[in-house]
């Protein structure tokens, strides 16, 4: 099972990586670090499932590279990008704020995940909220790749 995990957060990104290898034993894992890296894996090579960070930096943020303009909805872009090129691969957004944006552009995880299921219906799986100093998201995360490589597996 082919994961890639789009996160620019190293402790999260370690986290998920090391939870999916306890889950999912056999997955090849791929970590992106921003909107543009993760775009261009989902773009050019098939991945089986997609975690997915909503609030990203344009570009990866390096020695030379401060990452450029955050993009606060990077995830929902993806999943844009995604719809708008026929890309099939089920999404789970792993999120560590309740809220997004700022002003009239402002949502908050309950509102952004009903917009992403009514937006991105045939890929958006739901959202899970990741706090470092509690393992719910440990549960909710299983669920998903459990119920989605099960479902796999039936194909």
């Amino acid at each position: 099972m082919r994961v890639l995990i789009v996160e620019d957060d190293e402790n999260k990104s370690q986290q998920l990586d090391s939870f999916v290898r306890e889950v999912v034993p056999d997955a090849c894992i791929v970590v992106a670090k921003s909107y543009n890296s993760g775009l261009k894996e989902i773009l050019s090579i098939h991945q089986d499932i997609v975690l997915l960070d909503m609030t990203l930096p344009t570009y990866d943020i390096g020695l030379s590279e401060e990452g450029g303009r955050p993009k606060h909805y990077g995830g929902r872009l993806i999943l844009q990008q995604m719809q708008r090129r026929f890309i099939e691969t089920p999404v789970v957004v792993v999120t560590q704020f309740d809220v997004f944006g700022t002003g009239a552009d402002k949502l908050t995880r309950e509102e952004l995940d009903t917009q992403l299921k009514k937006d991105h219906p045939s890929i958006y799986l739901g959202t899970v909220y990741y706090n470092a100093a509690v393992e719910g998201w440990k549960g909710q995360l299983r669920r998903y790749l459990e119920k989605y490589r099960g479902e796999r597996k039936s194909k």
